[in-house]
């Protein structure tokens, strides 16, 4: 690969990663939402049905796409476990507790 064409395509990458970055913001920034919602229902912040429901979502998306479906896992549960620490931090619980 020419130089030239490696470094466009890592600029492509770079982007990318933005774009992730922004979209994880994004999807941690709805956990004030979601805390309200809980409230609203009685529900404790860690939900584990749900979680599971994300996981399995996130597991059959990453099987369609044709990527590790392990590794989509691991990134969906540190995405799940932004959203708690977050939800903790909004109701005034630490995540050190």
């Amino acid at each position: 690969m020419p130089t030239g064409m490696l470094e466009t395509t890592r600029e492509k990458m770079r982007l990318i990663d933005r774009e992730i970055i922004d979209l994880i913001e994004i999807r941690t920034n709805l956990a004030g939402e979601i805390l309200s919602s809980k409230k609203e229902m009685g529900k404790p912040i860690v939900d584990e049905d749900q979680i599971q429901r994300v996981l399995d979502r996130a597991s059959s998306l990453a099987i369609e796409k044709g990527l590790d479906v392990d590794a989509v896992h691991r990134i969906f549960e540190l995405l799940i476990q932004m959203s708690i620490d977050k939800q903790n931090e909004y109701s005034g619980k630490s995540k050190y507790i």
